[in-house]
């Protein structure tokens, strides 16, 4: 069992979200950078999809009452087991009592913490993910509070994960980079909207509003489906482009949408830090989740040697 003895500012259970139920209106959710909680699972031998821990905005401390074998990644933060310094994106071994502390995020938004067999959290509609909005998944479809336990699922790993190496940096998902690639929606004369814009504070798991000069004009319409990606421009105001928690219909214009690899690059982005929207081809898309894929299978490649 896992005991958060001093829950962050916020923290849930989140896996890489629920695939087929936009048509019922079910949001993604699941976690905001996927490739850092992916990549954590395969360093351990998991599935891809296995549950971890999202972990944002301040420091806190979780405690083990059994052998547990965990890495972290995507934010950068300072973390201890017991009084040993730990680097991200390496295996380490709890025992019973050891304290993992978590003193600060000193870079970027979102922390993964994964475990060895995932999180064994109830699933719901073939997730483990929590929607908060929605009240479910994740551990009773809340926040982890201070006093919660967690379990760990029963590994299935045929062989153990590397413990005395960190995973080398051309395998790990880029977490800090100022361009965000994006393929655009034209239609009607519509023009490719591009240059530096700002995280706004009002930015969350649904969406993050991006503050700059535009040159589009934004509009409302008739509803349309939406996900996470997407980016929306309001009529006088300032493009959203939506995230994990993204509802599934929407009325404002879309101009185009975030590629899957830089999503996440994204979602690590803080408020007041700027972005530089690129648009680029379908081509450039779908070569660059092909490349993510490639990566994975190295990592995998990588934990087994």
């Amino acid at each position: 069992m896992i005991l958060v003895t001093k829950a962050p500012a916020y923290a849930t259970v989140q896996d890489l979200g629920r695939s087929g139920y936009l048509v019922n209106g079910v949001p993604r959710a699941g976690a905001m950078d996927c490739a850092a909680l992916q990549t954590l699972n395969v360093m351990l031998g998991n599935d891809d999809g296995a549950a971890g821990i999202e972990w944002a905005l301040t420091g806190g401390q979780l405690k083990f009452s059994e052998r547990v074998t965990f890495a972290f990644g995507g934010a950068g933060a300072e973390i201890t087991l017991g009084i040993m310094p730990l680097q991200p994106y390496r295996a380490y071994h709890a025992m019973p009592d050891d304290l993992l502390k978590i003193a600060s995020i000193t870079s970027g938004r979102f922390l993964y913490i994964a475990f060895t067999g995932g999180l064994n959290v109830p699933i719901v509609m073939h997730s483990r993910s929590t929607y908060v909005p929605g009240a479910f998944g994740g551990l009773e479809g809340r926040r982890l509070k201070t006093g919660d336990t967690l379990s760990v699922a029963l590994s299935r790993v045929q062989k153990r994960p590397q413990v005395s190496d960190e995973l080398p940096d051309a395998l790990r998902p880029p977490s800090i980079r100022e361009n965000i690639r994006y393929v655009p929606r034209l239609e009607h004369g519509d023009v490719a909207i591009s240059g530096r814009f700002s995280i706004s504070t009002a930015s969350d798991r649904t969406g993050y509003r991006l503050a700059g000069e535009l040159d589009a004009e934004g509009a409302s319409i008739t509803s349309e489906p939406v996900c996470p990606g997407a980016i929306q421009l309001p009529p006088g105001g300032e493009p959203i482009v939506l995230m994990a928690d993204a509802p599934t219909i929407g009325g404002y214009k879309i101009v185009g949408g975030v590629i899957s690899a830089d999503i996440g690059v994204l979602a690590q982005r803080l408020p007041g830090e700027t972005v530089l929207l690129e648009p680029v081809t379908v081509q450039t898309a779908q070569r660059d989740s092909a490349k993510r894929v490639e990566v994975i299978d190295r990592v995998r490649e990588w934990a087994l040697g």
